[in-house]
């Protein structure tokens, strides 16, 4: 049986903010922000003797207010989504690269003394892994830049002369990548990009970008480590 459709403004809007249950909590106060100015104009918009005689003329109005309002509030929904009016911004393939494939400018940080697994480094509260005793990736350096307002801190490990670099972009809503595959790993997704010898592995910790990235080290590899890392920090 399909759901009966809205008859008053009131039940309109309530579907609408039904809808966008699971929306953002700011995209929430935006459509409510939407719906109480909408309502207010209404209050103080003058209705005709004959429009306040005829019920069906009162109740048209207000569907078409409400449709309009409705209107607003999936132009706001639509924006909130694609990034739009300071949504999450789009990363491109060179800039994800370039994050972790920059030379070193700090100190390798070094293992947290009271947080093992995991550096004494961290963005947000998202802190790199210590991969030496696990794996044979050693610390060997860090980086802090900007990209697109955002601050992002890169750390780099070595293994045998290979190199990789590990960033972490500061800020939620994450910035997004697109392309590549899309693998699971404890029910987390990760978005695997090739390009020749470089190898790219993106996903998100506590809602932040975090993208593994080097040449010569295959993406088997680099999702191991990725994952490995995430369970960590999960279960820390």
């Amino acid at each position: 049986m399909s759901e009966p459709r809205p008859r008053t403004e009131s039940e309109l809007i309530e579907h609408v903010r039904s809808i966008d249950a699971r929306a953002p909590a700011e995209l929430h106060r935006r459509v409510d922000s939407l719906v109480n100015a909408h309502a207010e104009g209404a209050r103080r918009r003058p209705i005709s003797a004959r429009r306040a005689r005829s019920g069906r003329s009162r109740l048209g109005l207000g569907l078409a207010g409400a449709l309009g309002a409705a209107a607003v509030v999936a132009v706001a929904l639509t924006l909130a989504l694609s990034g739009g009016s300071g949504g999450a911004p789009t990363l491109t393939l060179r800039e994800a690269s370039a994050l972790t494939q920059s030379a070193a400018t700090a100190p390798a940080p070094a293992e947290s003394p009271s947080d093992r697994g995991h550096l004494a480094a961290a963005v947000d509260g998202v802190a790199f892994p210590y991969w030496e005793d696990h794996f044979g990736w050693r610390s060997t350096g860090a980086r802090s830049g900007r990209l697109g307002g955002r601050a992002v801190t890169t750390v780099f490990y070595e293994n045998g002369g290979r190199r990789l670099g590990y960033a972490i972009v500061a800020g939620t809503p994450a910035p997004r990548l697109s392309g590549g595959v899309v693998a699971w790993r404890a029910g987390v997704p990760y978005r695997l990009i090739s390009n020749g010898e470089a190898h790219m592995i993106s996903w998100l910790r506590d809602g932040h970008l975090c993208v593994v990235s080097a040449r010569g080290v295959d993406s088997a590899t680099l999702l191991r480590l990725a994952s490995w890392a995430d369970s960590r920090y999960i279960a820390s």
